[in-house]
């Protein structure tokens, strides 16, 4: 997935060790997102997105006269463009380096038994194991380090937007991801619409408690 030795090389490996991580990297489209193919389009889609910006900027200027607005969309721009150009992919991406540390410390066999017997939370990305939830094109996460189900508010200009969502605590830091959008509903709607969805997870979740428990 990566030029980078210390992250994920599963694939390195061969034999079943290549084909579980395989499974979980396509599930997840690492590989798809953050090959360094896929980082190398996505600098240069970066670059000429803020010369274009830069362009379109002075463009703007010169029939308008609007000098702080197009020092201001310079600045921005050329921020693209030097971001892009040498910060972008120079460290570790969240969702890569949040894997890499679950299947590191949980052992590879065990995320990939999970998510071969996954169950989808009705019409959404995100998959329920025994132990880990798996959004689709996204990441895994452990269902133990579940801090909490809520709904996520988001204020804009046009009203408020709201998300059933979780938000785990693990080893590479907080992590909120939303279920599924829970905009243009009632409240009680909206109440009831999330606890439906996050049944299964906090089910899971009581499960895993209880046999920590016995422990």
């Amino acid at each position: 997935m990566s030029d980078r030795k210390e992250e994920i090389s599963y694939y390195d490996l061969g034999g079943r060790e290549s084909e579980m991580y395989r499974e979980i990297d396509e599930f997840l489209a690492l590989s798809k997102r953050y090959s360094p193919q896929a980082v190398r389009r996505k600098r240069i889609i970066g670059v000429v997105a803020g010369i274009i910006g830069t362009m379109a900027s002075a463009l703007f200027m010169l029939v308008t006269s609007m000098v702080l607005l197009f020092l201001i969309s310079v600045l921005i721009s050329g921020w693209l463009v030097v971001y892009f150009a040498f910060s972008y992919g120079e460290r570790p991406f969240p969702d890569v380096l949040r894997t890499d540390t679950i299947i590191g410390a949980d052992g590879l066999e065990n995320v990939y038994n999970d998510l071969m017997h996954v169950d989808c939370i009705s019409n959404t990305a995100v998959y329920v194991g025994d132990e880990y939830i798996f959004k689709k094109n996204r990441v895994v996460l452990r269902i133990r380090d579940i801090e909490r189900t809520y709904i996520r508010v988001e204020s804009s200009d046009d009203g408020n937007s709201y998300y059933a969502a979780v938000e785990v605590f693990d080893e590479t830091g907080r992590l909120s991801i939303d279920i599924k959008p829970l905009s243009g509903i009632t409240k009680n709607k909206r109440q009831q619409t999330f606890e439906e969805l996050v049944r299964p997870i906090e089910e899971k979740r009581y499960r895993l408690k209880k046999l920590e428990d016995k422990l």
